[in-house]
């Protein structure tokens, strides 16, 4: 059988003794000839794992875990005007003893979520010489975290990122999973890629200084996973919420750590299980997501993504329990836990149009099929595969009980 070699190192024959050159040697790996030419396999390796790391004191008693994350790499750090004013002295203190060239300051919110965003870190990294080995830090909520991963997957085809989010939203949800996006010509999240962080830092501390109505938008993401996932969750929030979103999750404090580890570890399951959605577009993190970024769009981006994700959930039960998936005492508990966190379950602007537009682009976006993630029980979901599954009379339907509940409450 004839074989072929393949050179996969330089070789060099003839060195002085006084050459800075370093000799190779060549590797010649014997390989039988292709049977096809017209079809030559490539195989891929899978991409690394990456760790979400509870602290107790990040800028604090643990800061050694943030220069160890560092190593002796150069780091540029970026965050926003809010937490550089909160947090800003006391991150670069502890980025002392690290080779942190820069900090940039951008002012990320949802309605600036942008490329432009991603090239002003794309120019900074440029302008300190970050290398390969470079590495940028992202600190602050879900959208300064999405515009670093974007930046850190372009630099120099990819360099390497570390997330530490300051937000409810991005402890549990937006921060820990592997992707990040930025809005397109009017689309939530049109652009976007998949590039796993080295590692996420999670301090429950910076929830202490969240404004009140982040924390009621970032415990959405938790109810869902309750609701798809895991009861006990959903119980805990049942009865905590209200004092978790006065106190920033520090009491009851055993309460808030178990719901924060409970809301993660479900996600990092959920997320493991297909990471980089090759594997199936049926995602149960989904739940909550489907009719959430038409909504936001509609609205400007003036209504916060948890506040969209739980009017999201509220429809999907709805619709649940109008077509007999789910039981009426069972979608009354959920509409009961999203009022009681003080998250809306409805919005005038959500009408059965921007609906059957939402449902529209979920097929696009999921491979053709909807995947209408909606509650069968608590912890418990099914799929809804088409567009017919959800006629228009039960789209209003749905629409028009919610909007008739909100009316009562008033």
């Amino acid at each position: 059988m004839r074989s072929s070699s393949l050179d996969v190192a330089l070789a060099v024959d003839e060195i002085d003794d006084d050459s800075s050159v370093t000799p190779v040697t060549t590797l010649r790996i014997a390989r039988p000839l292709p049977s096809d030419w017209a079809s030559l396999p490539m195989d891929c390796e899978a991409r690394s794992q990456y760790k979400v790391l509870f602290c107790d004191s990040l800028l604090g008693d643990d800061r050694t875990v943030l220069q160890e994350a560092i190593e002796d790499r150069k780091a540029l750090l970026v965050t926003t005007p809010t937490v550089d004013r909160m947090y800003g002295a006391a991150m670069r203190a502890a980025l002392k003893r690290t080779n942190t060239v820069s900090t940039l300051v951008l002012s990320a919110r949802e309605e600036t979520k942008s490329m432009e965003l991603v090239e002003s870190v794309c120019k900074e990294a440029l302008s300190h010489g970050l290398n390969r080995r470079g590495l940028l830090i992202g600190f602050g909520g879900g959208v300064c975290l999405d515009v670093v991963t974007v930046a850190a997957s372009l630099i120099r085809r990819g360099v390497g990122h570390i997330r530490v989010p300051t937000t409810l939203i991005g402890q549990i949800d937006a921060g820990i999973g592997l992707k990040g996006a930025v809005n397109f010509s009017g689309k939530k999240s049109f652009i976007g890629t998949f590039h796993p962080p080295e590692q996420v830092l999670i301090d429950p501390v910076f929830l202490q200084s969240l404004p009140r109505k982040f924390l009621v938008a970032g415990i959405a993401e938790a109810v869902k996973m309750g609701i798809v996932r895991d009861p006990v969750l959903f119980e805990m929030l049942e009865s905590w919420s209200p004092e978790l979103v006065t106190s920033g999750f520090d009491q009851p404090a055993v309460q808030g750590r178990e719901v924060l580890r409970r809301a993660i570890s479900a996600m990092l399951d959920e997320l493991r299980k297909n990471p980089f959605e090759d594997q199936t577009f049926e995602r149960l993190v989904d739940f909550g997501h489907t009719f959430s970024p038409a909504l936001e769009a509609a609205m400007g981006f003036e209504i916060q993504h948890g506040e969209a994700v739980a009017i999201d959930m509220a429809l999907s039960a709805t619709i649940a329990r109008l077509l007999g998936l789910i039981a009426p005492e069972a979608c009354e508990r959920i509409l009961r836990v999203l009022r009681t966190a003080s998250l809306p379950v409805f919005a005038r602007r959500l009408d059965v149009p921007l609906c059957r537009e939402a449902l529209i682009e979920a097929c696009r976006h999921r491979g053709g099929s909807m995947n209408l993630v909606v509650p069968a029980g608590i912890g418990r979901a099914v799929f809804l595969k088409h567009c017919d599954d959800v006629a228009e009379p039960v789209l209003a339907d749905a629409l028009a009980s919610l909007s008739a509940r909100v009316q009562g409450e008033s």
